[in-house]
């Protein structure tokens, strides 16, 4: 019969222990809110953008240029837990016209869109004293 040397016993061991004391248990979904009141959350990839905010009485102007090279996209916007103000969202071309507008002042559970002819330059968000969870989510269709 062989016999394990202490060396090994040691290792397993090590092994075992880092496996069990590095698994986390508060790793946060990314559409989980949870410790982000007021602070946005944002990724803007090629052909894809998304903007997450858990809204406590917020007022705010915000831009942002999606990086963007199809003309045919489509936009998600759902905004849950909401309680009171409004926000407008909108999409503009690279000369400024506005070619999509949202307004936003109760629960909205799947709001979707095609846009199509214009490639999205800016995405604009404005919040007046709004009180919310709110996704946005610009994609590219193909």
């Amino acid at each position: 019969m062989r016999k394990f040397s202490s060396t090994f016993f040691f290792v397993l061991i090590g092994y075992t222990l880092l496996c069990c004391i590095s698994c986390r248990e508060d790793i946060v979904p990314p559409d989980n809110f949870a410790g982000n009141v007021n602070e946005p959350l944002e990724t803007n990839k090629y052909n894809s953008y998304t903007f997450l905010i858990d809204a406590s009485m917020v007022n705010v102007d915000y831009s942002k240029r999606p990086d963007f090279t199809t003309y045919a996209s489509r936009i998600i916007i759902t905004i849950t837990d909401y309680s009171s103000g409004s926000i407008r969202i909108k999409v503009k071309d690279s000369q400024s016209v506005n070619r999509f507008s949202y307004l936003g002042n109760n629960e909205e559970e799947f709001y979707t869109e095609l846009l199509s002819g214009f490639i999205p330059y800016s995405i604009e968000f404005t919040a007046n004293n709004f009180t919310g969870k709110v996704k946005i989510q610009l994609s590219g269709v193909y």
